[in-house]
């Protein structure tokens, strides 16, 4: 962690508590629910309420997602600029956005309530990425929108994790074979 913040720190406690060892196991048997029961949810219940509600879970969430996809192996960027737009995560990297857009999903963690603001920066991301399919919105609460939308809540949070893991076996990347 380059940055502190009360969020990070709340979610690296709860990993450190679970342990390393029983991370692995439980994402080895693919028990993403349980994951997100033992660390996501303590996290977010030791935050204190002078955090916005949105920011608080858009940012657990896209810190959640940027330490299982390490552990997980799949292959991610994040905190990137790409033709004008800041990027949240996308897979694999910004190497493949730039030659085959079929095989990079754009992954957007929503920190606002406001409509407006989701609706533009999804504009923004849909002149990187034509394919609604490959992305993906993550936010407190469901939107509607054409694109693949998840919420951080237990079994949403957990297709999400189960949909990156997919997408990585079929178009065959992962860490050791991208480089």
């Amino acid at each position: 962690m380059s940055e502190s913040s009360p969020i990070k720190d709340a979610l690296y406690r709860e990993i450190d508590n679970l342990g390393e060892e029983q991370i692995h196991d439980l994402l080895l048997e693919g028990k993403f629910s349980e994951l997100f029961d033992r660390i996501f949810e303590p996290s977010l219940s030791k935050l204190t309420d002078d955090i916005d509600e949105y920011e608080k879970y858009g940012v657990l969430a896209e810190s959640f997602t940027h330490y299982l996809f390490t552990e997980m192996l799949i292959p991610s960027q994040r905190k990137i600029t790409f033709a004008n737009t800041e990027l949240d995560m996308i897979i694999p990297n910004l190497t493949e956005l730039k030659k085959n857009l079929n095989n990079v999903v754009l992954i957007h963690f929503v920190k606002t309530f406001k409509n407006d603001e989701i609706k533009l920066k999804i504009q923004k991301m849909k002149e990187i990425q034509k394919s609604d399919a490959n992305i993906w919105i993550i936010a407190k609460e469901n939107i509607s929108i054409p694109q693949v939308s998840y919420t951080t809540k237990r079994d949403s949070f957990s297709r999400f994790l189960k949909d990156a893991q997919n997408f990585v076996k079929i178009k065959e990347m992962n860490k050791l074979n991208i480089f």
